[in-house]
């Protein structure tokens, strides 16, 4: 959940920056990004015998448009994110990746965004499915998440216990 959290605040900074830098008159802006972000999880906070990170790597490639008013305020986006991930056991090296493909829809005059797709998918050789996150999730930029449908298995939790030994 953090690691889309960071997702939606790295995209609507992107979207800010393109709304100082583009004509008026009620036009749709196109834009793309990537970015990479890592970071390790300790894992023995959720279970003592846990005794290794999580060390993991995200790619994200963004393609998007941007609805702006007469005035150039941005208005509405909607976002094709194209996600990878690298989860990496840090004492026995084993490796699981993340294919992941979403969209984002946000709308400033609501306060609300929605994500949909195939937001986590990860599986182990032997065990099938470990992480699973698909469907439908709206936030309000006030309240947070107030809908969810489909299968949520994606906590930082769900992520130590997939590349556990």
């Amino acid at each position: 959940m953090l690691r889309r959290l960071t997702l939606v605040l790295a995209s609507a900074a992107a979207v800010a920056l393109l709304a100082t830098s583009v004509a008026f008159a009620n036009t749709i802006e196109r834009y793309s990004f990537s970015f990479t972000q890592g970071n390790h999880l300790d894992c023995s906070q959720f279970n003592p015998s846990w005794e290794f990170y999580d060390d993991y790597t995200d790619f994200y490639d963004v393609t998007g448009q941007a609805v702006l008013d007469d005035n150039g305020n941005v208005v509405s986006t909607l976002e094709h994110i194209h996600h990878v991930s690298n989860d990496v056991n840090s004492v026995t090296g084993l490796t699981l990746h993340e294919h992941n493909h979403y969209v984002v829809k946000r709308d400033f005059l609501k306060g609300l965004t929605t994500v949909d797709g195939a937001q986590g998918i990860m599986q182990r050789p032997g065990q099938g499915i470990v992480i699973h996150t698909t469907g439908h999730r709206a936030y309000t930029f006030a309240d947070g998440l107030i809908a969810s449908g489909g299968p949520e298995m994606s906590s930082d939790e769900d992520f130590c216990r997939a590349v556990a030994p």
